[in-house]
């Protein structure tokens, strides 16, 4: 049964998260962009907590896109997958869609 609820979360959480997340690997890998960081909070902010912090965030993303996968796969939703990878890219939102979306596969 196909569902009306999407996996992608709304706009405005799309740009805090390409923002956001973006700006954290360019600080992580490109020199100029740590340079311009580190410049602007005037060192105090290390590039390997930097890095960490967004090898972290890799990390929680990754356990929440199985988490979603697990959840839509129960849940008999189409393409867990395609849930697995919205969670992997926008995080926490899509595991809220997901349990909306089980619920509206209940009721049905």
């Amino acid at each position: 049964m196909k569902t009306p609820v999407k996996p992608r979360p709304n706009i405005l959480w799309r740009m805090f998260v390409l923002g956001g997340v973006g700006s954290m690997v360019a600080v992580s890998v490109d020199d100029n962009a740590w340079e311009a960081l580190d410049e602007a909070t005037g060192g105090a902010v290390d590039r390997d907590t930097v890095r960490a912090t967004t090898v972290g965030l890799f990390g929680l993303h990754l356990v929440e896109s199985l988490i979603v996968w697990r959840s839509a796969r129960k849940a008999g939703l189409d393409r867990p997958g395609k849930w697995a990878r919205a969670a992997l890219l926008w995080g926490f939102p899509v595991m809220r869609r997901v349990r909306k979306a089980r619920r509206m596969e209940l009721a049905a």
